[in-house]
Formats: structure tokens, sequence, C-alpha cells
């Protein structure tokens, strides 16, 4: 065999790249010698790291077959019945809308007859002004914004301006009201701020739910209007936008 030490063998060379050093390191992990730049595990690709990375692979591997399988099911396709029920949750319109409560029925007949015609008497106006075209949402923005009125304290950045009609028992605002909001408050106080601007009596702080007022958006979807109920807790940023149509109704109406 060939000696790699040098005529007063002094020094060893570098199992990595063969470079004579006087003062190599040794590797306990692989039991080789080897230079300065590749002393390191990682530089000198040492025997122990890919040895570490094949246990701990065939960990993984195991504890995925010990999961009863769970994760190599969840890469199979799913049953044809699954995929079309999935979809039909994702593209239904009321998934889009959580937490939202759509009229279903009223307290009695006579309040829901009042309702329905006069949702129905106006909702083919609000339907064609919200679904306009983009192009013409501009100008209806800036014709809603000289018309609208509203507490002029409420800072111009936080305004939303909206449309509002009102259904109440002694009074109807057959036309609806331009008006801005602050985008801060709460649906609750949005309902106190319109009930005050439009001069409808507020009974809000009484028990019985006949009484107080709710309010309610307009919504469009699939060419079908409808009202959705806006909880008090909500804020105005997350649930209402300039040039939508509101109504603030007396009375609950039970879902």
């Amino acid at each position: 065999m060939i000696k790699e030490t040098g005529m007063l063998d002094v020094g060893t060379h570098c199992y990595y790249c063969r470079q004579l050093d006087f003062l190599p390191f040794h590797c306990s992990q692989c039991n080789q010698d080897f230079c300065s730049s590749h002393r390191l595990r990682e530089s000198h690709h040492c025997e122990s790291l890919r040895v570490n990375k094949l246990d701990n692979s065939q960990k993984t591997v195991s504890s995925m077959v010990n999961n009863h399988g769970k994760f190599f099911q969840s890469l199979l396709p799913a049953k044809a019945s699954e995929r079309i029920r999935e979809s039909t949750k994702l593209s239904s319109p009321s998934s889009s809308i959580p937490n939202s409560n759509t009229i279903k029925s009223s307290l009695n007949k006579s309040s829901l007859d009042k309702l329905l015609k006069f949702f129905n008497r106006h909702k083919t106006k609000t339907f064609s002004s919200s679904s306009s075209s983009s192009s013409n949402n501009l100008s209806q923005k800036l014709s809603l914004q000289n018309l609208s009125k509203g507490d002029t304290k409420i800072p111009v950045q936080n305004r939303i301006y909206i449309y509002c009609y009102v259904l109440d028992v002694d009074r109807n605002v057959e036309e609806p009201e331009p008006i801005y909001i602050n985008k801060i408050w709460p649906v609750g106080r949005v309902i106190d701020y319109l009930a005050s601007q439009l001069g409808i009596k507020n009974l809000n702080l009484k028990a019985d739910p006949n009484m107080r007022l709710f309010l309610y958006k307009a919504l469009n979807s699939n060419n079908n209007q409808q009202l959705v109920e806006l909880n008090p807790n909500d804020r105005v940023v997350d649930k209402i936008f300039t040039l939508d149509t509101l109504y603030l109704i007396r009375g609950e109406i039970k879902k």
C-alpha cells in the first residue's frame, strides 16, 4: 500500500478532497480525517447525515400508516357524491353570507303582506341600480354623495353612502333616503342613527320585539333579491358598503 504521508510522515490527507493537512480533524461519526475546509459533517457529506435522514423518513412513513391510513386516504380523489355535495355547498349563496338571517316568515300575515308588497314595489329599482356595470359605479357614487345627508361630524374618510327605506307602523318611506353613516360604527348604532336622521321613533330599549327597529340589507343572488338581517353587533366596515340599499323595519321578523 502506498502511504499518503510525506517523507517525514507528517500530516494527513483529507478523506474528502485528498488535500494534505497538518492539523486534520477527525470525525467520530464516520471515523475519517478531514481538512479544515471539510471538518463539518455537512461540508464532507457525512454518512451519518444520510442514515439519520433515512431513519426520519421511515418514521414519518410509519406514522402515516399507523394513522389508520387517513393520510393516504386524503390523497385519493373523493367519491363523486361527496364532490357534488361539497361543490353545492361552495356554490350556495348562503355559504358566502355567514351568520346572516334571511327572511322566511313574519309575526303575522298582515305584517308580512305589507312588507312583501313594499319590498316588491321597490325591488326592481333597487336591483337595477345595484347590478349596474362598474363603469357607472363612479358616477352613481358621486351622485349619491351629493344627495346624501347625515351628521357632519362624521369624518369624510369614514363615510359610507347608502340608500335607506323605512317600513314603520305609521310611516313608510316610499323613496330611498340617501344618507351616509360611519364605517367604524356597530350596526346597532347605525339603527339609532338612522331613526334619528329620518325622524323615526326609536323604541329599541323596550323589551317588546314588535316595537323595536331592525335593519336589513338587500342582496342579489342568482338574479333574485332577498333581505338579510344585519346583526346589531356587526361592524359597518364588514357588512355595509357604499351604494348598498338598507331597510329600517319596525317589528321582529321571525326566521
